[in-house]
């Protein structure tokens, strides 16, 4: 499996898919913290519930794509080796990766089937600072790949 990632062009192409995949789920991931979870405790009565629904229907469709593509790479670095990527940030990458995917999983998840079911402050308080810890993790993986790039480039 080496021969996939010894080129420079290789390891360039996937560094640089990686990375606008990351940069693809961060903005996202943003986007839900800062404006799409807080309005949802603006919402009259009952809307909150079904707008919870609609949005668990196309949270994963969105996120998705992004994620698989971000995940294969950073598998990838780990398994095909290559000077280019220092086997440390490969291994950050897959600990962000599970940490991430542990939380929007298990955690966040779950927060948000409750939330379609029936609007609580106290859960939705949760979703948002479980969501504070997955945006950070997706932050941090963005600095990491965009160091990659540097790296790259130089």
């Amino acid at each position: 499996m080496n021969c996939l990632v010894t080129s420079r062009g290789t390891t360039s192409a996937l560094v640089l898919a990686q990375t606008l995949a990351v940069l693809y789920t961060t903005g996202f991931v943003w986007t839900l913290q800062l404006m799409d979870y807080p309005m949802v405790a603006r919402l009259r009565a009952g809307a909150a519930e079904s707008y919870m629904a609609a949005h668990n229907q196309m949270f994963w469709r969105v996120l998705a794509p992004g994620l698989l593509v971000a995940a294969l790479t950073s598998v990838l670095f780990v398994v095909a080796r290559t000077p280019a990527v220092p086997l440390w940030a490969a291994l950050l990458s897959v600990v962000l990766l599970v940490l991430i995917l542990v939380l929007s999983g298990a955690v966040a998840t779950p927060d948000r089937i409750a939330l379609a079911e029936r609007f609580s402050p106290s859960v939705h308080a949760h979703l948002l600072r479980v969501s504070w810890v997955r945006t950070s993790a997706f932050t941090a993986w963005s600095g990491l790949d965009a160091w990659l790039v540097w790296r790259l480039m130089r």
